[in-house]
């Protein structure tokens, strides 16, 4: 059996390591090498791949509870074993019909460590994976976590939030009333870029900042900086040319929650960010720059609760051009207003909630396009007593977009050079009803129906085409099901109708379920039947039927092996033609846990 090599250049692959076991079952492991470049990939033999992988899971690690060090049963083991045989029949031409597949996992866990391992294996394929594309490792004690490694962290939607970095990072909490994090790390690496692709290069960007916040009796205070700056040490060829600068960021942020009576809260945030679009300019720490410039944002909100519900109202400001290096994008120039109610009434047996927002665009007048939102959600619950309950909701979605540019707007002479710009009305509309009804349930009988209908509608106005301008679709089902807890026999009908109108026509399917579960041997062999039709129209004409048909059975051995059995039957009729197919599946399933739980304990 002869080995092949492959030869890597100019890859760029994530800090960790990856395996491809082919079906020769030849191991390559390839993992870059913590260089200055980040460039030197090495291949390794069969054998060391497999102690590569072993080492490197060992110390890559999520979470480690150092305070569990020495305590027993620091060791821990589970995982599984899952095999499968697959038939169809009228397979396509050059697939195999028949498909055997074995897939596995292996999970370690030492002293709060955790080491997960998986593998599949098919007669067409084999893979090896390990979840670690990207290694971290973050050990706790008590009140104290340390993360190493690629991790992310958050502070606010307006500084760092979420952005995944390489480097350090603390979060601490001696108290319930104070907490603190900071970190510190590589949020990008440099790239060269490639113009074959169309990737732009870019500059490595390095990021640190902090949070820590302060609880009081009925207040809380918090504060968040972050600073995120390009190196510009080592930059790539023509990036000037390109229109890529290095940025320098810097964000401070404040938040507050004031109780000032025990039902009435207020809290809010808010937070500046400098930001410089060439740091050449400005320099490396000089916020005043030419190329420098300071955006704002804030949001607040106040909720009044009782005992019959609350009710409470929102603003959200971000200035046009604010950005934070801490986020992978960010949404500005727009300004949010909400408003919510919910309430409870006749003891609980009805609730109402209803949200109202409008959100504007464009503040500062100087873009082509204004854009205002309305967002309106309404729900009611009725749930009389046990046996019954019944719920329906709204929702409308109505946006107003304007596109016309400046220069069209300063060089027109009449009112009918406009008409060719953009007035653009849409509305969407949704609104949905379910119901359940508990008819009977006793310990030997249980009788229920359920129903739920749904509507949406899509409109606009001023389109070019007329006939697009108007969709809607309403899909609604229900059912009866009947059971015999004592027997584990349950048997039940559903039926389900959708119907879609558009411009190109309207189509319409429906059809039942009928199905049939029971289990023996308490509950270890489990069995199930179901039947199934559906049948498609278009402006009423039949364009085909489905007709499947499934049997499924699995039985548990001492709830760690399992075997399952599956057969289904479909026929499908379409445009004339019948098709017609059967597939089977055979599994078998094993659980392993170590060490054994102690039911006495």
């Amino acid at each position: 059996m002869s080995k092949k090599r492959m030869k890597i250049d100019n890859i760029n692959i994530v800090h960790g390591a990856w395996c491809t076991v082919r079906k020769s079952l030849t191991i390559k492991c390839f993992s870059r090498l913590w260089t200055s470049d980040f460039k030197l990939l090495t291949v390794f033999p069969p054998r060391l791949c497999v102690i590569a992988v072993l080492f490197v899971n060992a110390i890559s690690t999520y979470s480690q509870q150092l305070e569990q060090i020495g305590k027993k049963d620091g060791l821990k083991l589970n995982g599984g074993l899952n095999v499968n045989q697959m038939y169809r029949s009228n397979a396509a031409s050059g697939i195999d019909p028949y498909a055997l597949v074995v897939t596995g996992n292996v999970a370690a866990n030492v002293y709060g460590m955790s080491i997960p391992v998986s593998f599949t294996w098919s007669n067409q394929n084999w893979t090896y994976t390990q979840p670690f594309n990207q290694f971290s490792i973050s050990p706790s004690y008590k009140w104290a976590t340390l993360h190493l490694g690629y991790s992310s962290m958050s502070f606010s939607p307006y500084s760092l939030s979420g952005h995944t970095f390489a480097g350090a990072g603390i979060v601490l909490a001696p108290t319930d009333k104070l907490k603190f994090s900071a970190m510190f790390g590589r949020l990008r690496k440099a790239l060269p870029g490639d113009t074959v692709s169309g990737f732009d290069p870019q500059y490595k960007r390095m990021g640190k900042g902090m949070k820590a916040s302060y609880t009081f009796k009925n207040a809380e205070v918090g504060v968040h900086l972050f600073h995120g700056q390009d190196d510009t040490d080592k930059p790539f060829e023509k990036m000037d040319s390109l229109g890529i600068t290095p940025m320098e960021n810097m964000v401070l942020g404040s938040t507050f929650m004031v109780r000032p009576w025990q039902r009435l809260t207020m809290r809010g945030e808010v937070s500046v960010s400098s930001l410089s679009r060439d740091r050449r300019i400005s320099g490396a720490t000089d916020f005043n720059g030419a190329a420098t410039h300071r955006y704002h944002a804030a949001k607040s909100d106040i909720s009044w609760s009782t005992s019959i519900g609350s009710i409470g109202a929102g603003i959200e400001y971000v200035e046009p051009g604010y950005e934070t290096l801490g986020a992978y994008y960010t949404v500005n120039d727009f300004v949010n207003y909400t408003l919510n109610l919910a309430t409870m009434m006749l003891r609980g047996k009805v609730t109402m909630a209803a949200n109202v927002g409008l959100r504007q665009t464009n503040l500062d007048n100087q873009s082509d396009t204004d854009q205002k939102d309305i967002i309106q959600n309404f729900n009611v619950g009725f749930t009389p007593n046990e046996k019954f309950n019944l719920s329906a909701s709204y929702s409308n979605f109505y946006n107003y977009t304007h596109i016309q540019t400046v220069f069209e707007e300063t060089n027109t002479h009449t009112e009918y050079e406009l008409l060719d710009t953009l007035s653009f009305t849409q509305i969407n509309e949704n609104i949905s009803l379910s119901a359940n009804w508990q008819i009977k349930k006793t310990e030997t009988a249980k009788h229920s129906l359920n129903g739920n209908i749904n509507f949406q509608q899509a409109s606009q106005n001023q389109s070019d085409v007329m006939e697009n301008a108007d969709s809607r679709f309403v899909n609604a089902s229900g059912g009866y099901s009947w059971a015999r807890p004592k027997q584990n026999l349950s048997i039940g009908l559903n039926m389900n109708y959708s119907r879609n109108k558009t411009s190109a026509g309207t189509g319409e399917a429906y059809g039942p379920i009928f199905f049939v579960r029971k289990s023996l041997f308490d509950k270890k062999w489990r069995n199930s039947l179901s039947v199934s039709w559906n049948g498609t129209y278009m402006e009423q004409e039949s364009t085909g039927n489905v007709l499947t048909a499934r049997l499924g059975s699995n039985y548990a051995l001492k709830k760690k092996h399992l075997l399952n059995l599956s057969m289904a039957y479909s026929q499908r009729d379409r445009n004339g033609s019948t098709n017609s197919y059967v597939t089977a599946s055979l599994g078998y399933s094993y659980r392993f846990g170590w060490p054994k739980k102690d039911t006495n304990r």
